[in-house]
């Protein structure tokens, strides 16, 4: 297993267990006047703070579902609230050992539930307290996300006693097809868990700003603040080493980042990835899913847990011009690897599975 193969493995635990968002990150507030049920808000809110008061050692798996078939990884978390989480990959033969570390986020950062943030989910689903239920032994509350035709486009199980996400499940569209799945098999909680001798963090990104969006723009760069499915731009980012850019895109549910870089694409970088109905655009489907393509002197690299359709809409949405012949331009690189350690809403680890 690869070094970036391994961060986007444990970026998706982290995602899972609804670290907040950074304190840069500029959230919408809701608006609309949906009828979202007090209890589920509450409970909600209760998530996504838990991570901060709750120290705990679990072994969860993702599963995710589409057109590649489904991809599942299991992880070992030490989470210790005062400092942040340990993920290592289990079964993993070719890296034995290998583990990941993303820090605490600091104090006023903006609530978030399994990496989406919280005033999104208000903002686009109804909210629906289920009541109790159970789940790995544990008393439990369940709250659903319905869409404005009602059909069900979330269900989260969280811990009675702690507040913790105990589990997710996203659905497609029709309400019925579950597309992506995050458990905890086995769940441990500490008094006062410590982290020691803790991995390296890799080098990431700083914030731009939500209000540096307009000059963006007349700078060349493509940055939509909407993405089809009511997908909504929340924060921006920069790359410290590439200055390349980070666009990230939430409904509360799903979350897309799109990055940009100046160049064009180098072929090498297709390796796994498949030609699509648009020339030039390729795609790799997992956890997380990958489109890639150049135009206009940018590259494009569209990464994120959205189903293959919403994927297909937000590519579409993006500028695009016939690729010329990839022998006779300079070749830069995509900067995948990179990209695959700063890809959560706290921008330290990438996203959901590759």
């Amino acid at each position: 297993m690869s070094l970036s193969r391994l961060a986007v493995l444990v970026s998706t635990a982290l995602i899972g267990m609804g670290l907040p968002l950074p304190t840069a990150a500029a959230v919408p507030v809701p608006t609309g006047s949906r009828e979202d049920s007090p209890s589920a808000v509450s409970w909600l809110e209760r998530a996504a703070h838990a991570p901060d008061h709750v120290s705990f050692h679990g072994t969860q798996i993702v599963t995710a579902w589409g057109p590649q078939g489904s991809s599942s990884a299991m992880l070992d978390i030490v989470h210790a609230a005062s400092q942040g989480s340990e993920i290592s990959v289990i079964g993993s033969s070719s890296s034995p050992g290998a583990k990941g570390f993303v820090q605490r986020a600091g104090q006023g950062a903006s609530p978030a539930v399994d990496g989406g943030p919280l005033a999104l989910l208000q903002a686009t689903y109804e909210l629906v307290y289920k009541c109790c239920t159970d789940t790995i032994g544990r008393t439990a509350v369940l709250v659903e996300a319905l869409r404005g035709d009602q059909t069900l486009a979330a269900r989260f199980w969280i811990d009675h006693a702690t507040g913790l996400l105990l589990q997710r499940q996203l659905f497609s569209t029709d309400g019925k097809t579950l597309v992506r799945a995050t458990v905890f098999t086995e769940l441990t909680i500490e008094g006062a868990e410590f982290l020691g001798h803790l991995p390296p963090m890799t080098p990431g990104s700083e914030s731009v700003g939500m209000g540096r969006v307009d000059d963006l723009r007349t700078q060349g760069w493509t940055c939509s603040t909407d993405l089809p499915s009511s997908l909504k731009l929340y924060d921006v980012r920069r790359d410290t080493t590439t200055g390349s850019l980070q666009f990230s895109y939430s409904d509360g549910l799903f979350n897309v980042s799109v990055f940009e870089q100046r160049g064009t694409l180098d072929p090498a970088a297709l390796a796994g990835y498949t030609a699509t109905g648009t020339p030039g655009v390729y795609v790799r489907h997992g956890m997380p899913s990958y489109a890639i393509w150049s135009s206009g002197g940018i590259v494009y690299t569209v990464v994120g847990d959205a189903p293959a359709d919403v994927l297909e809409q937000v590519v579409a949405a993006f500028p695009h011009e016939q690729p010329v012949n990839v022998t006779a331009v300079q070749r830069i690189g995509t900067g995948l690897a990179r990209m695959a350690t700063w890809l959560t809403p706290m921008s330290a680890l990438s996203w959901k599975l590759g």
